[in-house]
């Protein structure tokens, strides 16, 4: 990796990952921002600000302050306002591409899309693969589409060396409350320190089955990217395997020494949950090697303990 990384949305559940394994192979150097005061804590940082990515000057300063070589863009929104995630994902993302064009525009940039962006795909396209027309009907899907065709434009148009990674349901420890494995484990980690005893842990529609993938596959791909040169494309980061996320949570609740019950509630299921989606990795198999290698277990296990 050279000198100078920049990693945006510093704070959230990849980027404390990527920090870490790049430091673990020798970077020095990796500045974070994200809209959080102070810096998130035990990753050590060579430098920290804090930056509202919807103010274009503020993505301006930033980038002129750090000047960086590479660019691991993982700040976005999940939830909110459709005002708000198109803001954030979209334009936000925008404003970082063009003061990297304007600024360094020899750095390399990896922005994180979303496997959202594929919307429905008809079980008999599946595994569904990059060339797979993107139809996303949620804002978040939406917004994260309209980044990828944004950071195209830039690679196309001014040669920004931009690739874009496009993860599915990535699953690791600490993993956040806006994933649904996150999620599920929050509640179960709430309800066992209320009460001692066999607990009931409320949950949404456990028949759709989605793709999910180690932190830590997803971390390794992301660095091979960067160091790559597939600049102004697309790639899979998924393990191509269907897994109903019934089977999911029923393994992340086998860890536990205490009784633990799933009970469906209609008030946590969403009318557009995807019955089904999962991917191919094989492009970017050819293209930089990448293969999923831990196993769900491994990694529902890492997540389970590192919650205790």
């Amino acid at each position: 990796m050279t000198n100078r990384v920049l990693i945006t949305g510093v704070h959230g559940f990849c980027a404390g990952h990527l920090v870490r394994r790049l430091m673990a192979e020798g970077v020095a150097h990796i500045f974070g921002v994200d809209i959080h005061p102070a810096p998130p804590e035990k990753l050590d940082l060579r430098g920290y600000s804090r930056l509202d990515i919807t103010i274009q000057s503020q993505v301006d300063d930033t980038i002129q302050a750090v000047k960086p070589d590479v660019v691991f863009h993982l700040a976005g929104i999940t939830r909110g306002t459709a005002v708000q995630v198109y803001h954030v994902n979209f334009l936000g993302s925008v404003y970082l591409l063009e003061a990297v064009h304007r600024v360094v525009p020899g750095a390399r940039v990896l922005l994180v899309g979303s496997a959202a962006e594929h919307g429905h795909v008809p079980e008999g396209e599946m595994p569904v693969r990059e060339t797979y027309p993107c139809n996303p009907f949620t804002p978040y899907g939406i917004s994260k589409y309209s980044m990828t065709l944004a950071a195209m434009g830039y690679g196309r148009d001014h040669g920004v060396k931009v690739i874009v990674a496009r993860p599915f349901n990535i699953v690791g420890p600490g993993m956040p409350a806006s994933l649904v494995v996150g999620a599920v484990l929050e509640r179960i980690r709430k309800a066992l320190k209320e009460r001692p005893g066999p607990v009931v842990v409320s949950v949404g529609n456990l028949e759709t089955e989605r793709d999910f993938i180690a932190v830590d596959d997803v971390v390794d791909a992301y660095i091979t990217m960067a160091r790559g040169a597939c600049w102004g494309e697309v790639f899979n980061i998924c393990s191509g395997v269907p897994r109903s996320v019934r089977s999911v949570l029923e393994e992340l609740v086998s860890f536990s020494t205490q009784r633990i019950r799933l009970q469906t509630e209609p008030g946590l299921q969403r009318p557009t949950d995807v019955p089904v989606m999962y991917g191919s990795w094989e492009k970017a198999h050819k293209a930089f090697g990448f293969k999923p290698r831990k196993s769900l277990t491994e990694s529902l296990r890492e997540a389970w303990e590192s919650s205790e």
